[in-house]
């Protein structure tokens, strides 16, 4: 699945819509439009060699700078143990609080972001767009995520009824997601184990082999690339099984699934503790196309969350931070725990 014009399209209409249902400026405000890019010097591979007629070849990877480059509007009420770090946004805020179900605020919030990064010669181009409206008995997102460097994409629809109690909220709705397939490997219908072998595998993936002074010599499109098997079969044909693989999952297009979804929060804050932690459950999963998701184990996809901070004293702290997200078995997971001692 690729995120396309007519996604974004959409996005822009859901968005529109939700100006619509206030003024202008009461959905912008307190927005913040921001803009950044950062460079640094990559890192340094370490040295490889192949081995060239009696001599050798240096191949070591030489990558170029890293780069970042951060597009967006954010418009997300902070909670009252959260405070804004730094003078400028920047786009790579990570706040674990921006992943809550229940925000702090009721009505419109929302987030567009694009990240342009290269890293160690790899470029990615991550999005991240919601939109999301709150009330005091329900809760609806809408939101396209694409994550190329954690292989993770999505689209999703997530409507809750909401009821809340002291520092309690209880939600249950219906998720509807759209994403590419997962869990399918299609080089495994394509080559059989043992019917077939790896020499004859990489030549059906366009590489060409010749017997050359006891060695095998490998050729992509005429250009030699390997003097023997083991250097092939090491550094390319992994990578030539993954880009057949990608290339029929791109050739399958998109999945669609309607999940329920059942979640609880709880949020406590006083200016020595507070307690922020919620859980969203994914416990029934129906499939609307052929390929949608297989679960191998329980079918359960998670979303879970905490934050809490203790202030010991008046010079000592102690914190706790992360998320933990699954979705078709694909874990994503973030944390820190720590301390500060202040001296005065």
């Amino acid at each position: 699945m690729k995120i396309n014009q007519t996604h974004i399209y959409f996005f822009l209409i859901v968005f529109v819509l939700g100006i619509g249902t206030c003024k202008a400026q009461d959905f912008f405000k307190y927005a913040t439009f921001y803009s950044s890019f950062s460079t640094q010097t990559s890192y340094i591979e370490n040295q490889d060699y192949i081995a060239i007629n009696k001599g050798y070849e240096e191949t070591t990877q030489i990558n170029p700078f890293d780069y970042s480059l951060q597009i967006g509007i954010r418009r997300i009420a902070f909670f009252d143990y959260e405070q804004k770090k730094k003078t400028w946004y920047t786009g790579d805020e990570k706040s674990v609080a921006d992943n809550t179900t229940i925000s702090f605020y009721n009505g419109w919030e929302y987030l567009l972001n694009y990240s342009f990064i290269r890293n160690r010669s790899e470029t990615f181009i991550n999005r991240n767009f919601w939109i999301r409206y709150m009330s005091d008995k329900s809760v609806t997102k809408f939101q396209i995520k694409n994550d190329e460097g954690r292989d993770l994409e999505y689209i999703s629809f997530d409507t809750r009824y909401r009821i809340s109690k002291g520092g309690f909220n209880f939600t249950m709705g219906i998720v509807g997601r759209q994403h590419a397939v997962y869990g399918v490997s299609p080089i495994e219908e394509f080559w059989q184990s043992g019917e077939s072998s790896f020499q004859e595998l990489a030549e059906d993936f366009g590489y060409s082999t010749q017997f050359v002074q006891g060695n095998h010599h490998w050729y992509n499109n005429g250009e030699l690339i390997a003097t023997s098997n083991d250097e092939f079969f090491k550094h390319y044909f992994g990578s030539a099984i993954a880009q057949y693989n990608q290339e029929q999952l791109n050739a399958l297009g998109s999945v669609y699934e309607l999940s329920m979804v059942i979640g609880t929060s709880y949020y406590y804050y006083n200016k020595d503790y507070w307690l922020h932690a919620w859980l969203n459950v994914l416990p029934y999963h129906y499939g609307i196309s052929d390929y949608s998701y297989d679960y191998e184990g329980v079918p359960t996809d998670v979303d879970f969350g905490l934050v809490a901070g203790w202030r010991i004293t008046k010079n000592l702290g102690v914190f706790v931070e992360g998320t933990y997200l699954e979705y078709w078995e694909k874990p994503i997971s973030e944390f820190r725990i720590g301390f500060n001692y202040l001296i005065f």
